[in-house]
């Protein structure tokens, strides 16, 4: 039995077979006859209700497969977004940025990859190279973005809608993956937290794929992330430029004892694994203190000044200048022995007598250089390194250096 109609049928069927049942009978066969449709209206109704939970139940297990791939996209999105907070965490120099990133765009799976920095602020601390546009030049490009869903403060959308895409990504990267043009693109800026209005930069993602980036997407990940990499940039550049001003000399700008202290170590040790050697000049500037007394601590400060940078203009690129305090300075000389010593000591007479001729310092009190070289040996350390240096530049102070009154001769090098 189906359904009702087919139940009224039976059951007027089966009545018609009441008048060959013996006397007496017919009213249990009745009865029986209506427990039957009875029975069998039941049955129908619970096929009825299998059809429908039935049904149900398809529609359900079609909702949680959908709810399973959301949840796999969701938790693949959070295992990128832990990846990448965990590589923007992990940096602790501005050097090291043009790595990080692009260890991002590889854990972010994207075509490429893209931070912009402002030159105001970061230009001095990322490497050369870096793509670095002005603060203003940053507003400008932010500003002309086409804002497909205006309740957004991020850009996603096609390649091809931007003003300019070869602001955001690099013009050589479009011209090789050309398809970068015809997908889609997330762009968002990067702000100081501590000044939210400001913008420090901007990180710029494009993918071949049309529908990566689109409107319909919730880009929270991203933009959290963002959020988290902006702070961790300020946070290197905060750190880095504090390190500046503690192991730079504030007065002439070179580094100063903190720093030789700090990065003098490496370089002896590393002449030692390579067996190469190194030298170090101990250089102290003569009658430096009539100056003062004669023209002032001013003037003084400015010869100082005048000395360092064009020491700084000297020395190899890969040497370590420092000014140790005072009128005293030190060149640690990575690969180079006795003879390159000479050499760059002789650099640094002229140096110290071109400052002393444009100051006017040539005559009285005058104005010139004791300088003593020292030899690393396997074992001693910097400060070992520099005292043996100062000793050295004392023999040469008293083998040379005339009196106040006197004309200053040609300084020799103890070597």
């Amino acid at each position: 039995m189906n359904n009702s109609h087919e139940n009224i049928e039976l059951t007027a069927k089966a009545l018609e077979l009441e008048r060959f049942l013996p006397d007496g009978k017919q009213s249990d066969f009745r009865q029986l006859v209506a427990g039957l449709s009875d029975l069998a209206a039941q049955n129908s109704r619970q096929t009825e209700e299998a059809a429908h939970l039935r049904e149900h139940v398809r529609r359900l297990g079609g909702q949680l497969k959908r709810l399973q791939d959301i949840f796999r996209a969701n938790d693949q999105a959070f295992g990128t977004f832990r990846s990448a907070l965990t590589l923007s965490r992990r940096l602790r120099r501005t050097a090291d940025l043009p790595d990080m990133l692009a260890e991002l765009a590889k854990a972010m799976g994207v075509g490429t990859l893209t931070c912009l920095l402002s030159r105001e602020l970061f230009a001095s601390f990322v490497p050369p190279g870096f793509p670095c546009p002005t603060a203003k030049a940053l507003t400008a490009a932010l500003t002309a973005l086409p804002r497909p869903d205006p309740t957004r403060r991020v850009y996603v959308g096609a390649v091809n809608a931007l003003p300019r895409p070869d602001f955001f990504f690099d013009p050589a990267v479009l011209a090789q993956t050309p398809q970068l043009l015809a997908g889609s693109c997330f762009i968002a800026p990067l702000a100081d937290k501590y000044q939210p209005k400001r913008r420090i930069g901007v990180l710029a993602m494009a993918d071949v794929d049309p529908g990566r980036y689109s409107i319909q997407k919730g880009t929270d990940f991203l933009e959290h992330f963002c959020e988290v990499l902006a702070g961790d940039l300020l946070h290197v550049k905060i750190h880095e430029e504090l390190t500046r001003q503690r192991e730079s000399d504030e007065l002439t700008g070179i580094p100063n004892r903190a720093y030789l202290r700090r990065h003098g170590p490496p370089l002896l040790c590393l002449a030692e694994r390579r067996g190469s050697p190194v030298v170090l000049l101990f250089c102290d500037l003569d009658h430096f203190k009539a100056v003062n007394d004669s023209f002032g601590h001013e003037t003084g400060d400015a010869v100082l000044r005048d000395v360092a940078r064009a020491m700084s203009g000297r020395v190899r690129a890969y040497d370590l200048l420092a000014r140790l305090g005072g009128d005293e300075f030190v060149v640690l000389m990575p690969d180079a022995g006795q003879s390159e010593a000479a050499v760059m000591a002789e650099r640094i007479r002229q140096c110290v007598n071109e400052v002393a001729g444009d100051r006017q310092l040539s005559g009285l009190p005058g104005l010139s250089v004791s300088i003593g070289v020292a030899q690393h040996t396997p074992g001693q350390d910097i400060d070992a390194l520099v005292r043996a240096a100062d000793a050295a530049m004392y023999v040469d102070k008293r083998t040379h250096v005339p009196t106040p009154g006197q004309r200053p001769g040609r300084a020799k090098t103890a070597l």
